[in-house]
């Protein structure tokens, strides 16, 4: 299936419907502002509009769209009668492809373009339609000219006429009628690009995904729309804001694992578990108290409560026939019972209830044609438009015809529910109904009774459609299966907002979380759910309490940790499926399909990666050589584990915030028992000044005179004359020292910035007086937003930090120690599962375990980390934009031996020792470089044997002293950091899984490109 040409149709499509009908409407009287510039009036059995004489059904349909404009706006009505047309003619399409239907929309031929219906109405063969339709297509088949006329008429009443379209996606709403698009036959329209096979193939036709690429693709753009707006989302905008369409190996693997798991626990010598191939074996049978016990497959209860367009619905329809045919059901009992008994799908947009239910009828019909009349229809619910009044106004005439009986209680429940939906469109399936098991009962008679009183059907439809709903929301499920709406919390809407910080305290950062609580309160006891969702939920400290709750009280049967590009350009996935049932030695199985954090994949070969490891669960994959462009995925002896099979759950409680880090080994874990950091040292969080523009310049933009640098403490800040002072504010990725560029206005105490208030009106700084007395101290500080790499700097006294620098002061562990640890690839490791993402919190850092090494140990370490330091500072200050900038380096080098140049005790001094140098170059700018070279060259001539006869220094010289001197500092740091690294893995005894080797690329000195440094 070419998805790049559906999403090419999808979205064309749209915009041809939606400009087709912003025509209508504007021919018919309304602009965008929803005013109307005309109005029909009825007049002798007709209508006038607009000079013209027309019948009087135009004149209600047209007060009907009218009444719709004024009460939501022209632009949903437009959307609305967009995709009604655009849903309803590709499911007749897609019908006559799965020869349900003859063909209807199809052209006579390329040379007459007219499509079939047209043409059998002429020849007498019409759709059925009321009386007045028909004198009104009588009259227009007079006139061949009118083919498009002919053609409105004749689609209207086939979509009302055909059983399966009346019934998926309901009546056409009288004003509809008046909107399909008068130009839908035009050349290069709608209907030309629906027949043509350069978008949809015949294959792509009988394919289940066909409709949820579609969907997806069809709003894509409104989700475009809702997202460049940002802030919080409407009810209506939140169906294309959240909905994505789930790759189908996906699917299958959450369907196999849940539904066929339950089963093949079941009937472990089921012949259906030789078609599941994304199914994953655990390393020991199933416990017989963990089994979800069938009686009867009826009982094997499967929902979706955000289906969207109906995917894993379709999946799991299918998995559930072929377990009813192998019980010896016949095709229609089996397709029966499982709409009947089986599947259950909600969703909070009616575009998706109609597609799903279509879509699983045409599953249905590829079993059993019989099933195109609709005698027998899936359960899929949309969220009812309903209210409170909707129970206290029809219940007694509701109850009254049905011959139902209710009280006080019963009464006082259902009108809190119905309360409750009010707010449906915002909240959806996360809703939480109290009502008790007679008030459930009562629901369940009611809902029987009135399928038994189909006359009744038009009256009570708003209270039936709220019943179903509450139903299906307090039902408990033996599987659930979805992939969630994904909503962060900064664009929920008041309402939905204060709805989860009320009921799901444990999710409410995310919406898909929430799903994710919600799940697990849903699925029966030994039952089974999965979703896929972002990997947040398994690191962040925001979802612990989540992940505690599912370790203490449930069972990851497995995982798959995936990298981006499952959906595209997103922030990776994982896919999860959980038992409800505690088991306190519970062991999962779990895949990384991931390595470097962020790195991208198509995600047909991240579906490739998972079918290897499946089939040979040794199969290693080579992260850091992937290319998109690759045929296929190969084995590597030198690549990545991918499979992690009976991982203790209970060892993630022994890492603190509890991680899902299933790859952590033992040993890792055990450092765990360590001190942190936190126990040895502080941790802090710098300045937020609420106004960067007013508050913080770069050091060069300011009078140096006022400039104070190297303070020894806030009292010497406060009592001197300087307005600014140097101030760290996180920077690009780079160890040991650097990024020191800024100075903050500091004046009064810091008063000018903690009174300040901004152009709303609010004072918003953040200075916290707990950390004066830290306030010009030497620390160690990192950019909290990063590339995913951790770079710990040294930063020496006199420095305020920034909310974006938190900074570790020294207290029992030396600074050395420390920032030899985080600038360490045991650190790298420890933050692949305590921090995944591209930042670094303080509360991360905190977290990091220290192991207590003797003092020989801590002063060969001392001695490698002033090394790293003075290099780095060496490299900071070698350039302009350090104010501690002394001399053009190429200058620096007159007079020195080749003996001094890899002399690194020569090359640095204290990183402290700067004060009063700074104070030198702040106040004289730096000389020229060609009239320096100039005064050095007679006093140094008896020096520098690179000076000729004349007394002139050769450039070249110079610039290959450079290159000497840059590549033997690079390749000092370069071994001292791979020391480092063995020494600390040797300290956390991880010899047998990281190894000391530094990449060149990862050695944070000239990083202007000053030399090039081969591996």
């Amino acid at each position: 299936m070419d998805t790049n040409r559906l999403k090419r149709f999808a979205t064309e499509a749209r915009n041809i419907l939606i400009g087709g009908v912003v025509q209508r409407l504007t021919a018919l009287g309304f602009q965008p502002d929803g005013t109307t510039t005309e109005k029909p009036e009825l007049m002798g059995g007709g209508a006038v509009f607009m000079g013209e004489v027309q019948t009087e059904d135009f004149y209600h349909q047209w007060m009907s769209l009218q009444a719709q404009v004024q009460r939501r706006s022209f632009r949903e009505v437009a959307e609305e009668a967009a995709y009604t047309w655009f849903n309803r003619l590709v499911a007749i399409r897609i019908m006559v492809k799965n020869e349900l239907v003859p063909a209807v929309l199809e052209y006579e031929s390329d040379e007459v373009r007219i499509p079939l219906i047209v043409t059998e109405a002429r020849q007498g063969r019409l759709p059925q339609m009321d009386e007045a339709q028909r004198r009104k297509l009588d009259a227009l088949l007079l006139n061949d000219a009118l083919t498009d006329e002919q053609f409105v008429l004749l689609i209207v009443a086939y979509c009302h006429s055909n059983p399966l379209i009346q019934k998926c996606f309901g009546a056409i709403s009288d004003y509809t009628e008046l909107l399909l698009p008068g130009n839908i036959l035009k050349s290069d329209g709608f209907i030309d690009r629906l027949n043509a096979d350069d978008y949809i193939t015949d294959a792509d036709y009988r394919s289940p995904e066909l409709i949820g690429w579609l969907y997806q693709f069809y709003i894509s753009e409104r989700k475009d729309e809702v997202f460049a707006k940002k802030g919080k989302f409407a009810a209506d905008e939140i169906p294309a804001a959240t909905q994505i369409f789930t790759p189908n190996w996906i699917v299958k693997y959450m369907v196999q694992n849940t539904v066929g798991r339950i089963y093949l626990d079941n009937n472990p010598y089921s012949d259906i578990k030789e078609g599941m191939e994304y199914l994953v074996e655990p390393a020991e049978p199933t416990p017989a108290d963990s089994i979800y016990q069938l009686d009867d497959i009826c009982d094997l209860k499967v929902a979706d409560l955000a289906c969207g367009s109906g995917h894993i619905l379709n999946e799991c329809f299918d998995l559930l026939y072929q377990i009813y045919m192998e019980e010896g059901y016949n095709r229609r009992q089996a397709v029966e019972h499982i709409f009947r008994h089986n599947l259950t799908g909600v969703d909070i947009d009616l575009r998706a209830k109609q597609l799903a239910t279509f879509a699983l009828l045409m599953k249905a019909c590829q079993k059993e044609k019989g099933f195109a009349d609709g005698h027998c229809m899936p359960r899929v619910w949309v969220m009812p438009d309903v209210s409170r009044y909707t129970w206290l106004d029809l219940n007694g005439h509701f109850c009254s015809a049905l011959d139902l009986h209710t009280d006080e209680i019963i009464s006082k429940e259902l009108e809190a529910a119905f309360t409750l939906m009010e707010d449906a469109d915002s909240l959806g399936s996360i809703m939480k109904f109290d009502i008790s098991p007679r008030t459930r009962e009562f629901l369940l008679e009611a809902v029987d009774e009135q399928a038994k009183q189909q006359k009744f059907a038009d009256s009570f439809k708003p209270l039936m459609e709220g019943f179903e709903v509450i139903l299906a929301l307090t039902k408990q499920y033996a599987a659930l299966v979805m992939n969630p709406p994904y909503m962060g919390g900064g664009n929920m809407n008041e309402v939905l907002s204060r709805y989860v910080k009320d009921n799901y305290e444990d999710s409410k950062a995310d919406l898909a979380t929430v799903f994710v609580e919600m799940m697990g309160q849903r699925t029966l006891a030994q039952g089974r759910y999965a979703f896929i969702i972002p990997p947040s939920w398994m690191f962040l400290t925001t979802f612990e309490n989540l992940r505690r709750n599912i370790i203490d009280n449930q069972v990851i049967d497995s995982l798959l940790h995936l990298s981006r590009g499952v959906f595209g350009a997103d922030f990776g996935a994982s896919s999860a499926v959980i038992a409800n049932t505690k088991n306190p030695n519970a062991c999962g199985t779990y895949f990384r399909l991931i390595e470097r954090t962020f790195q991208e994949f198509d995600q047909k070969h991240l579906r490739m990666l998972f079918e290897k490891t499946l089939a040979n669960h040794d199969f290693r994959f080579f992260f850091g050589e992937y290319s998109k462009g690759v045929e296929d995925i190969v084995y590597s002896e030198k690549g990545a584990k991918i499979y992690y099979p009976n991982v203790p759950q209970k060892n993630f409680e022994k890492i603190p915030g509890c991680p899902i880090g299933y790859w952590v080994s033992i040993k890792m874990i055990e450092s765990f028992k360590n001190d942190s950091i936190e126990d040895n040292s502080k941790v802090v969080i710098g300045i937020k000044t609420g106004d960067n523009d007013l508050f913080l310049r770069n050091w060069h933009e300011i009078n140096f005179k006022l400039f104070g640098s190297y303070l020894s403490s806030l009292k010497d800040v406060n009592s001197s004359e300087y307005k600014w002072f140097p101030y760290v504010k996180g920077g690009e990725y780079r160890k040991w020292y650097g990024n020191l560029d800024l100075a903050i206005r500091w004046e009064d105490s810091g008063n000018i910035i903690l009174n300040h208030i901004n152009s709303n009106g609010v004072k918003d700084a953040r200075i916290r007086p707990t950390n004066f007395d830290l306030y010009c101290k030497k620390n160690i500080t990192w950019s909290r937003i990063s590339s995913g790499k951790l770079g710990a700097r040294m930063t020496p006294k006199g420095f305020f930090f920034d909310c974006n620098s938190p900074c570790i002061f020294e207290n029992e562990l030396s600074l050395d120690y420390i920032i030899a640890l985080l600038d360490s690839k045991v650190c790298v490791e420890l933050l692949r599962f305590i921090a995944p993402t591209l930042s670094f919190q303080i509360g991360d850092i905190k977290q990091i375990p220290t192991c207590i090494i003797d003092e020989q140990s801590q002063m060969g370490i001392s001695n490698l980390i002033r090394q790293n330091i003075s290099i780095s500072r060496l490299d900071w200050d070698a350039h302009e934009t350090s104010w501690d900038f002394r001399q053009n380096e190429l200058l620096a080098l007159i007079g020195q031996s080749d003996d001094d140049l890899t002399n690194i005790e020569a090359q640095t001094t204290d990183i402290n020792d700067t004060a009063q140098r700074c104070a030198v170059s702040l106040q004289k700018p730096c000389c020229n470089p060609a009239t320096a070279m100039q005064q050095h060259c007679t006093a140094d001539a008896a020096k520098d044997t690179s000076i000729g006869s004349s007394g002139n220094v050769r450039l070249s010289d110079l610039v290959d002293k450079y290159h000497r001197k840059w590549e033997a500092l690079f390749m000092q740091l370069h071994a001292n950091e791979e020391e480092l690294n063995r020494q600390f893995i040797d300290i956390y005894g991880l010899q047998d899984e990281l190894t000391p080797d530094v990449p060149f690329s990862e050695i944070t000195i000239l990083q202007q490109g000053e030399i090039e440094i081969k591996s």
